[in-house]
């Protein structure tokens, strides 16, 4: 038995779930900001209960990398890399936008898309943006930072928009694929690894932020 804990905290959900053999097994989710160092280690116990794994057992810990909240992103990597570093499991970095796109392929080739657009937004007007054609096994699309003037150029009829931005240019986006997921980061790190991703560092793994630290 393989067993996955994904973890996904870069947004307001705080979200963890565990997935054996490729199939998901059990998931929490708290859609509530500022809620992640406080409920995230205890929400990682319950889901191992529910999903009959002991921690000391999972097999990889993969975890929403980026970008995303600054203090978001700090606090799942950190844990994941504590999980890791006190036991057997291997670590795998998934990047926020991978996850997002792996989980609308289907419903974007349902729809007759052509490519998806991952949306999510930055800070004042600035959105991170990852494009990536439908047939893509990969999704490793390559992140922007755009203005919402130039997001609102890069996407026609044969686009599916998702991601927690979404909105800012499609009034009506798909309501499941509009949030992030610790399923979406489960379902994308069993692809990597059937791609043969290698397993990261938890030493060295650090999170993609894609801008400098900037108090507010």
């Amino acid at each position: 038995m393989t067993s996955l804990l994904a973890i996904e905290t870069s947004g307001s959900v705080c979200s963890v779930a565990v997935s054996i053999d490729g199939a998901l097994a059990a998931s929490i989710e708290i859609i509530r900001p500022n809620v992640h160092d406080a409920k995230l280690a205890d929400l990682i116990t319950q889901v191992c209960i529910g999903a009959d794994v002991a921690v000391r057992d999972l097999s990889y810990v993969a975890v929403s990398s980026g970008p995303g909240s600054f203090t978001g992103l700090r606090i799942g990597v950190s844990m994941a890399k504590g999980l890791c570093v006190a036991s057997k499991a291997e670590l795998i970095g998934v990047p926020t936008t991978t996850a997002l796109l792996h989980a609308s392929t289907e419903v974007a080739q349902r729809s007759g898309a052509a490519s998806i657009v991952c949306v999510i937004p930055s800070h004042k007007d600035l959105f991170y943006v990852a494009r990536s054609p439908v047939d893509d096994p990969t999704h490793l699309a390559c992140v922007e930072l755009m203005t919402v003037h130039e997001l609102d150029s890069i996407a026609d009829d044969a686009t599916l928009i998702v991601g927690p931005g979404a909105i800012r240019r499609d009034p009506h986006p798909v309501s499941g694929l509009t949030r992030h997921s610790a399923r979406f980061v489960a379902f994308a790190a069993w692809r990597m690894l059937a791609a043969g991703r290698t397993p990261d560092d938890p030493v060295l793994f650090a999170p993609e932020y894609h801008q400098e630290f900037r108090p507010r």
